[in-house]
């Protein structure tokens, strides 16, 4: 597998990996931590038959956050984590867990020095 790629921004002082979309059924193609997050999100919230404005107002946020989240389009702080897992009555590290297996997530190779 090709390592991730890097952008460099002023100067080369900022390196930022790019993660590849995934491709359904591809074995070890990385799918964007932020992705993963909201489709889990969602699939949790259908299984409990709730909509995005019912998980909201159970989580205490607005309905578009909801929608935002899911499409992978912004970050949920951990506070927001905690509390849209509590409101999917689920613990928020199983959440992650399933979030970084769902991403193909790995440690890089460590460094020599």
């Amino acid at each position: 597998m090709d390592a991730p790629k890097v952008l460099y921004a002023a100067r080369h002082i900022l390196a930022v990996p790019q993660w590849d979309v995934a491709n359904p059924g591809s074995p070890k193609t990385k799918l964007d931590p932020s992705a993963a997050f909201g489709q889990l999100l969602r699939q949790h919230r259908l299984k409990q038959k709730m909509s995005q404005d019912a998980l909201a107002a159970r989580a205490g946020y607005e309905r578009a956050f909801i929608s935002l989240v899911e499409l992978g389009k912004t970050n949920p702080s951990l506070r927001s984590i905690f509390d849209l897992c509590a409101a999917l009555n689920v613990k928020p590290s199983v959440f992650l867990r399933s979030v970084e297996k769902l991403a193909n997530f790995e440690l890089p190779p460590p460094t020599r020095r």
